[in-house]
């Protein structure tokens, strides 16, 4: 007989309520996903009676979110920016705080004229992908120690169009860069193990060593450019500030729209 969006709507709440902190939105964004409609549209469409099979769907998505499955993982997709990409459970969830970080780089890029990048840590490809799209006579360098974050980086490049000007950094093929660009795995130890929350995403994404300063020194020893921006933990870490001096590097902090410490810009002294 089927059940109307109202109805199914309410279950998936219900189910969700005390294992979610977001349960309505949630629910919302696994029902325009399978629908293939705006949230706007299913509230404006209540009394519209789905099948037996779609609500079937529905509740084996509610019930994978319910297990604590993160709800981009389960509809494979995230919007970041004005573009949408190709995600899975082997590469970081992007979050809004990196798209102040890309949009921060293209401003200073266009004004500085500055055309050759590279991204640290692409993970799913949304920085790369996105200075490509967004200043289109940059070319971007990708490094990733996780291989299925390299094929799904070329996917989101294909998709986008933009995979002739990113391209896979091939051990000491090139150092200099005018920007260098990490969203890098900076949690402590002793923070994933009290952020249980985020553990349905890769650890080696998210930890960056004991103090969670390991992949910022990696690549302030590697690789030279004009000027290095990198995502930060808040507060701003007594230890990094000091890694960042002992580096000799001067650095600038931009705090996100929130009013947390997220943006290192760095250049030599």
């Amino acid at each position: 007989m089927g059940s109307d969006l109202r109805t199914v709507l309410h279950l998936a709440l219900e189910r969700l309520k005390n294992k979610s902190g977001s349960p309505q939105l949630d629910a919302e964004i696994l029902l325009s996903h399978l629908l293939s409609k705006s949230r706007i549209w299913i509230y404006s469409n209540f009394d519209l009676v789905l099948d037996d099979l779609t609500v079937d769907k529905y509740m084996k998505m509610i019930e994978e979110r319910e297990k604590g499955r993160p709800v981009f993982y389960i509809t494979g997709k995230k919007a970041f920016i004005n573009f949408e990409f190709k995600i899975n459970d082997r590469v970081l969830i992007p979050r809004p705080e990196t798209e102040e970080l890309v949009e921060r780089v293209v401003e200073d890029s266009k004004s500085t004229g500055w055309k050759t990048f590279l991204d640290f840590g692409c993970g799913s490809g949304v920085i790369a992908v996105s200075i490509a799209k967004l200043l289109p006579e940059s070319m971007v360098w990708i490094v990733d120690q996780n291989n299925d974050a390299l094929k799904l980086t070329r996917e989101n490049a294909i998709k986008m169009g933009v995979s002739d000007r990113i391209h896979l950094l091939e051990t000491a093929e090139r150092q200099t860069f005018d920007v260098v660009i990490s969203n890098p795995p900076y949690l402590t130890e002793s923070e994933w193990n009290r952020l249980t929350d985020l553990h349905e995403e890769p650890r080696d994404a998210l930890v960056g060593g004991k103090d969670g300063n390991d992949v910022y020194a990696q690549i302030m020893k590697t690789y030279n450019a004009d000027r290095f921006y990198f995502e930060i933990a808040h507060p701003f870490r007594t230890s990094l500030k000091k890694l960042f001096d002992d580096e000799g590097f001067r650095y600038e902090i931009i705090k996100d729209l929130s009013g947390r410490d997220r943006i290192a810009i760095l250049h030599r002294c």
